[in-house]
């Protein structure tokens, strides 16, 4: 090989790797750009997480003190005797916390929760969804007492609808037994909001660190 077929080739040489590393270049600037906009996507939603989970402590916050109220009118009952003046607190009202989890659920949906790389958040966030389920159960038997209640109460077969003191209806026995099931369902479920409460609080935290 001559010395101008030499130069040629080395020439040739040259350029590929000039096209080879212009290629891979170009793959690494697409990656790099794409994992980019994955993350600025990710913490998109995970903005929205963080504004959903405020709202659904303050919910939460105000479901608990229903439940109390709730819970200290059957109290009140029990030591009464009687439902006498707490017939809307002890019977009639009923709460069930219902949290939002749209942006959680599209965190998920989507994939992006594995690619957080915090992975005490992604743990947080993944444990969301199961401690709000446990409230769930818990305020469902609550609200099966109640219902238990209601329909003593219209069994007994006083028409309560215009009497100044249905006594018959309100001593009822077997209401107040169920009001006093019912008592132990809502501090169950109180328990389990405290509990998601004392989560979110610290998901909140994650979320902003």
């Amino acid at each position: 090989m001559n010395e101008s077929n030499k130069i040629q080739w080395k020439r040739l040489s040259a350029e590929g790797a000039a096209i080879v590393a212009s290629i891979l270049l170009a793959f690494a600037i697409d990656a790099w750009w794409d994992d980019v906009q994955s993350d600025a996507r990710t913490r998109e939603v995970l903005d929205a997480v963080h504004l959903e989970m405020e709202s659904n402590l303050s919910s939460l916050q105000d479901s608990i003190a229903r439940h109390e109220e709730i819970r200290l009118a059957i109290s009140l009952a029990q030591d009464q005797m009687s439902i006498d003046g707490l017939l809307n607190e002890a019977v009639i009202a009923v709460e069930v916390f219902e949290p939002s989890t749209g942006a959680l659920d599209t965190l998920i949906a989507t994939g992006m929760l594995g690619s957080i790389d915090d992975p005490a958040l992604r743990i947080s966030l993944a444990a969301f969804k199961g401690i709000a389920k446990d409230l769930g159960e818990r305020e469902a038997r609550a609200v099966e007492f109640r219902d238990a209640a209601r329909r003593r109460i219209a069994e007994i077969g006083e028409p309560i609808w215009n009497r100044v003191d249905p006594d018959l209806v309100q001593t009822d026995v077997q209401m107040l037994n169920l009001l006093t099931m019912r008592q132990a369902e809502e501090i169950d479920a109180i328990v389990s909001a405290r509990r998601l409460e004392d989560h979110l609080l610290k998901l909140l935290l994650e979320l902003e660190s």
